[in-house]
């Protein structure tokens, strides 16, 4: 009965997108305010209906209702409850029922924002939502309906794929899809705004900051995660390695970050209205891109769990979306000159805006390397994959020269800079870097490019660190405590000093990325139980072996003893799982993580004597990349903050004063 009503809901979802696609545009193009309204309510109803089927969908697989086609695609009787949530996203219908259901939400609270903010843009903006989400529920109707039922109910499903069956698994994906999604609700507000004819007016640049913050957020936390889960299960030591399905969000992230940067410029200086346009449209085209990826489509990845051919309406919905962003970009172009101008290279404008090409060039080469086996499969009936070693030569340089202006940028002072004021600016950075370089020099560090690296990420600390002392300092001379100087300091402009906690964040990542791409030291152990072995500053003893047999699945677990520098640290245990109905093995690393290394034990096939063959890593500094999600997240709350805190506090404001003009 639960499983009908969803799958009724279904369509009814579908009819109302349309309607509100439809009733939004005509309305805010006739001037028709009752239209207007009915598509506002209208699309209200289109989550709650989404809800209904995800809900029915979950009971479907609380239940173990095998007469619904996709409980049986993924999930069995031997699957851990707990993995219900999981199970939900882990094929292409139940995932695009759950990315339609988050949009409709997000929709939701955006747009009842923007009808009070915005009232000549909103209903533009909930028209192109409400397309997207045609788009999104239109398919799940007619192509993947995660609710349809089987002539004869099976008596057991196949399961998941066991790679998901991690923790990882619990918000990585989620939290991707929501990422990638989410790009579109920036892209609706500008286009919004494009289409009323106010783009211009620089009104919707709040509202498009926020939604392009929030979004930004969304998917730095969805590619730490996959790099985590990357990192502990798929059991190769390393977080990262330019696979499609990584580049699927990082291509948005990279164009969100250039939008997010810009978009101050604009609210500052009356500057990029057309370059703030392209970037959001550039974002939102390559997000369904992502999805396209992700969908699967034609471009061959090692995280591809779901195969289908619905990947090329991505395609073609992709295609659409561009077209008719240019055209209404070329239709409205008169409307966004710029009252401001670039006076001169040495400014915080120009640096941005250097910023922002490099992130959209890294963008693209990343693009056209992720799509490059289909050119070639196309010409010559040959898969040829670009690899990890064409993007680390490339795309280094370029973002290393961005963490560099990411550190400089800030500092600089708007429209103009004599070179004074630059080499004044610079000092305290550059002699930081130097000292380091120094240091790094006499500690044995001596690779040159790895000591370069760290080099432009220390120029970031120190002038992101010597911009709050001088702050501090000049409020101390005021007779406030350091304590007090410092916070209110940052109270004083969270936007800019929450972005000044996000780029340390991207520091940390940089530094980790360097110490354990250069300085990480692996090798291959034939060991049998009781056999002592070294690598570095560690010795480990294999102890035992403990086997377990379960009716999915056969698990083997390597105990180890440890010790670091002869002290011994503890025991660590190295898992391997192999899941008979798949034929498919899933590895479990036993990592110690510290601030400055991480000791990585990997198991292969055991033989029936108990030996086996580990990989053991051993990578400095990876520590500091899942640290700096916590950096990005703060500093990405901390800087929207005012916004929703100030508005709060202006409003009572605004009507005493509304009411005593009147008196």
């Amino acid at each position: 009965m639960i499983v009908d009503a969803g799958f009724v809901a279904l369509p009814i979802a579908l009819l109302v997108c349309v309607y509100v696609s439809v009733a939004s545009l005509i309305g805010a193009w006739q001037r028709l305010p009752s239209l207007v309204l009915s598509a506002r309510y209208g699309l209200m109803t289109v989550p709650i209906l989404l809800l209904i089927s995800t809900l029915a969908l979950v009971s479907a697989f609380v239940s173990h209702d095998f007469s619904v086609r996709y409980v049986v695609e993924n999930s069995s009787l031997a699957l851990p409850s707990i993995y219900t949530w999981v199970a939900l996203y882990a094929g292409n219908a139940g995932s695009l029922l759950f990315i339609a259901t988050i949009f409709g939400l997000i929709s939701v609270v955006a747009v009842v924002g923007l009808a009070r903010k915005l009232p000549y843009t909103a209903p533009y903006a909930t028209g192109v939502m409400a397309i997207v989400l045609t788009f999104f529920v239109g398919i799940i109707v007619f192509l993947a309906n995660p609710l349809e039922r089987l002539p004869v109910p099976a008596l057991d499903g196949q399961g998941i794929n066991p790679l998901l069956i991690h923790f990882g698994m619990f918000i990585h994906p989620p939290v991707q899809m929501m990422g990638l999604i989410s790009v579109a609700i920036p892209f609706s507000i500008a286009m919004g705004a494009l289409l009323a004819g106010r783009g211009g007016r620089d009104e919707w640049v709040d509202q498009g900051r926020f939604w392009g913050m929030v979004s930004w957020l969304i998917l730095t936390t969805g590619l730490l995660l996959g790099s985590w889960w990357a990192y502990t299960i798929l059991g190769w030591g390393g977080y990262w390695a330019w696979d499609p399905v990584e580049n699927s969000a990082l291509m948005p992230w990279l164009a969100m970050t250039a939008f997010v940067h810009s978009i101050m410029v604009q609210k500052r200086r009356r500057m990029f209205r057309s370059w703030n346009i392209i970037l959001v449209a550039v974002a939102f085209t390559l997000a369904e891109m992502g999805m396209f990826i992700n969908r699967g489509g034609p471009v061959p990845s090692v995280h591809s769990f779901a195969q289908s051919t619905m990947g090329w309406l991505f395609l073609g919905f992709m295609g659409l979306t561009l077209v008719a962003s240019l055209v209404a970009f070329a239709w409205r172009l008169d409307t966004l000159k710029s009252e401001g101008r670039l006076d001169s290279i040495l400014s915080r404008e120009s640096a941005f805006l250097t910023q922002n090409v490099l992130f959209l060039a890294v963008a693209f080469i990343t693009l056209w390397g992720t799509i490059y086996p289909v050119f070639s499969k196309a010409a010559s009936d040959v898969v040829v994959t670009v690899g990890q070693p064409f993007f680390d030569r490339v795309n280094g340089p370029i973002l290393l020269f961005i963490v560099f202006l990411m550190g400089v940028g800030p500092l600089m002072p708007w429209r103009r800079a004599n070179p004074r004021i630059v080499a004044k600016i610079l000092a305290y950075p550059m002699v930081g870097a130097a000292i380091t370089v120094v240091i790094l020099w006499v500690l044995g560090v001596r690779h040159p490019v790895a000591v370069l690296a760290i080099g432009v990420c220390v120029i970031s600390v120190v002038g992101i660190g010597h911009e709050w002392v001088r702050g501090v300092l000049s409020r101390h001379h005021k007779g406030e405590s350091y304590i007090l100087a410092f916070g209110r300091l940052l109270a004083a402009n969270r936007p800019r000093y929450g972005g000044y906690v996000v780029h340390l964040g991207i520091s940390m990542l940089a530094l980790g990325a360097i110490g354990s791409s250069f300085y990480d030291v692996q090798r291959d152990f034939n060991m049998g139980i009781g056999q002592t072995e070294s690598l570095g500053r560690y010795s480990f003893t294999y102890t035992e072996l403990l086997e377990k047999s379960l009716p999915d699945r056969e698990e083997q677990t390597a105990r180890f003893q440890v010790s670091q520098d002869g002290r011994r640290i503890g025991t660590m245990d190295a898992k391997r799982t192999f899941y008979l109905d798949h034929r498919v093995a899933a590895t479990r690393a036993a990592i110690r993580s510290t601030p400055i290394e991480d000791f990585y034990i990997v198991p292969s096939e055991f033989n029936s004597d108990g030996r086996a063959v580990f990989r053991v890593y051993v990578n400095p500094m990876v520590w500091w990349m899942w640290l700096a999600g916590a950096f990005f997240i703060a500093g990405t709350v901390f800087a929207l903050w005012p916004r929703l805190h100030t508005q709060d506090k202006q409003v009572p404001k605004l009507r005493n004063h509304v009411s005593s003009i009147q008196k």
